[in-house]
């Protein structure tokens, strides 16, 4: 996993260690502290010495993971609020309708709701790029059809959910 440097929360810590509790009671994995340690740095594919050392990340993708296999439904994990400004910009940018004197570059959060639509159509970033460079594409005005403000990835998530909606693959937010 991606070590974004912000550590385990003590929430993540709690779930991970009822979650963690639980696979070892289905699976009779180990219960002691080498078990658990070696179990997590598996799955996180480098040496952990402690729960403590694993970033939000890290702890996410491991409670993820032990809940699947135990059949628990997921977790909700809930969005970073924004503030006023940046949330109005969010729902304004791209629109037809709406003209700033700011640009605002697109982000990682931008990103990864264009995946997370990309996923539920079934297209890979070639589709994607071929689709940006075509007629029909939001972006098709610009001489290099690439997603760099937040008004175009407005534009290119509203366009694809749209799609996903149309044939029905549209299943809302989850994380």
């Amino acid at each position: 996993m991606a070590n974004t440097g912000r550590k385990i929360t003590p929430g993540q810590m709690k779930r991970l260690q009822v979650v963690y509790g639980q696979l070892a009671r289905h699976t009779q994995e180990g219960t002691d502290r080498a078990a658990r340690l070696a179990w997590a740095s598996q799955l996180v594919c480098r040496p952990i010495a402690s729960f403590s050392d694993l970033t939000e990340e890290d702890a996410r993708h491991l409670i993820d993971t032990v809940q699947g296999q135990l059949g628990i439904k997921a977790t909700v994990w809930p969005r970073r609020r924004l503030d006023r400004h940046a949330a109005q910009k969010a729902g304004t940018e791209g629109r037809r309708d709406h003209a700033s004197d700011e640009i605002t570059l697109a982000g990682p959060s931008e990103f990864a709701r264009i995946r997370y639509v990309l996923e539920m159509l079934g297209w890979s970033q070639a589709q994607l790029e071929g689709w940006l460079r075509s007629p029909r594409s939001p972006l098709s005005r610009k001489a290099t059809p690439s997603i760099s403000t937040l008004g175009d990835a407005n534009r290119v998530y509203w366009a694809l959910k749209g799609m996903a909606t149309a044939q029905g693959k549209w299943k809302g937010r989850t994380k």
